[in-house]
């Protein structure tokens, strides 16, 4: 017997893209459907989806592998990513050098194996002052635009325009699961605001800042896409640094700028109210020789640390929690 996620139907397509985003589902068990629900199959015993954890007997996938790579030749199976992004219905591979000569034939490999992609596309590297991400089309529908769907939301863009990580599902989940009505919050480099428009879904007032005019032309239409009342949001196009607060404060601040927020933490530190907590993610070594705590300044301290994903080798995402004491 192993755990199934059981979920409306209305919800199974979405709950599919997020344990696939995630690597939640197990690829050797097909789903279950029963009167008006479906059951995923998962590789753990919960989840952080809503729906329902049952354990009951899974039905074995014998049609074919689930993994693209199956259907590469041997050279190229070996060297080929495991994983990959997934927004809407566009794929987004990372290939070593040596892979370039062969990425059409693995593009094609994934199309055949996923039903649900329809575009193919390689990761070049983020580039530019709003990091985006350069990407090349190699099969498929030649189309950046599509939606995407987690945590109850939708969330529409161009990615060669702005920047959209589908791995950091489940910390907008986290940050949705701490944060509470009525919070007055900050999401200091938004982008098309898939944190914002969790929180503000969540009856949050969120104030959102990102340089990048597209980003804030997506976000617009997502939030309206979602249908969050403009009650509960700003949007502004500015950078952080820039913006001019006031005497504004702010019970949650959001820093999503992974190579280039450290340098912006003093600021938010003027803006956090006591007790408030600002996230702050980072690209940081995976051993212990960066030290949070030499950045904050007295009355600050670390609640909490976490690492997202790999980035390098060497390297992760983290999320730092730091939380503002009372004076």
């Amino acid at each position: 017997m192993i755990s199934h996620l059981r979920v409306k139907r209305d919800k199974a397509e979405e709950a599919k893209d997020f344990l696939k985003i995630n690597g939640y589902l197990n690829g050797d068990y097909l789903p279950i459907k029963e009167d008006g629900f479906v059951l995923w199959p998962l590789n753990l015993d919960s989840v952080p989806f809503e729906g329902t954890i049952v354990r009951c007997d899974g039905v074995s996938y014998t049609k074919h592998s689930r993994d693209y790579r199956s259907n590469l030749s041997n050279e190229v199976r070996i060297m080929a990513p495991r994983s990959f992004d997934i927004f809407g219905d566009i794929a987004i591979l990372r290939l070593v050098d040596d892979l370039d000569k062969h990425k059409v034939e693995i593009a094609d490999a994934l199309l055949l194996s996923h039903k649900n992609i329809r575009t193919v596309c390689v990761d070049l590297g983020v580039k530019g002052d709003f990091r985006i991400r350069e990407l090349e089309i190699i099969s498929g529908v030649p189309n950046f635009i599509s939606i995407h769907k987690e945590n109850g939301v939708k969330f529409s863009a161009d990615i060669s325009k702005v920047y959209f990580s589908p791995r950091l599902a489940t910390e907008r989940e986290r940050l949705y699961s701490l944060a509470e009505k009525g919070e007055v919050i900050l999401d200091a480099f938004a982008g098309v605001a898939p944190f914002s428009i969790l929180l503000a879904k969540k009856g949050c007032n969120v104030l959102s800042l990102d340089s990048n005019p597209d980003a804030k032309k997506w976000a617009l239409k997502n939030f309206k896409l979602n249908d969050i009342s403009s009650k509960q949001y700003s949007y502004y196009n500015s950078k952080f640094e820039e913006y001019v607060f006031g005497n504004e404060k702010f019970d949650r601040i959001i820093m999503n700028n992974p190579t280039n927020s450290l340098i912006y933490l003093d600021k938010a530190m003027n803006l956090v109210a006591e007790e408030g907590v600002i996230h702050l993610y980072l690209i940081a070594p995976k051993e212990d020789s960066f030290a949070i705590s030499d950045h904050l300044r007295f009355g600050y301290e670390c609640t909490g640390k976490k690492e997202v994903h790999a980035y390098s080798p060497s390297s992760s995402l983290f999320v730092f929690d730091i939380k503002r004491n009372p004076n």
